[in-house]
């Protein structure tokens, strides 16, 4: 899948992976070392970590990343670009408050919490 991606894009990954075309992966070993390859790491590094807290915004957001997904591994992708685009929408236009507390978010932000912990879809599996 990720050798399909269009050109100039993708997917960051960390040495247990192959190198690819379209795979970014840091360096490792001596090869560390060289200036131009210890920089590439760090920004690598730097991008990874924006990965990680932007998923963690949007988990506090997004209810339904709190839990194993119950649809179609087929579904994943869609639902979570649904989510990513619902997420900068409602960051650019100002409706969402990045709080870890759920009460700040009820208050600030007119976030609904959902009674709903639990489904049950029949012919899915929990991923």
């Amino acid at each position: 899948m990720v050798q399909k991606l269009p050109l100039r894009k993708f997917v960051i990954g960390d040495i247990a992976y192959d190198c690819s075309e379209t795979l970014l992966m840091p360096f490792s070993g001596g090869e560390k070392d060289e200036p131009a390859k210890y920089a590439f790491n760090f920004y690598l590094s730097q991008l990874r970590i924006h990965i990680k807290q932007t998923f963690g915004m949007m988990t506090t957001s997004w209810r339904i990343l709190r839990q194993p997904l119950q649809v179609h591994l087929k579904n994943v992708g869609t639902i979570f670009m649904c989510i990513t685009r619902l997420h900068n929408f409602c960051i650019n236009e100002g409706c969402v408050c990045i709080s870890n507390s759920e009460d700040n978010l009820e208050n600030e932000a007119g976030y609904i919490s959902s009674d709903i912990t639990a489904t049950a879809i029949s012919g899915n599996a929990v991923l």
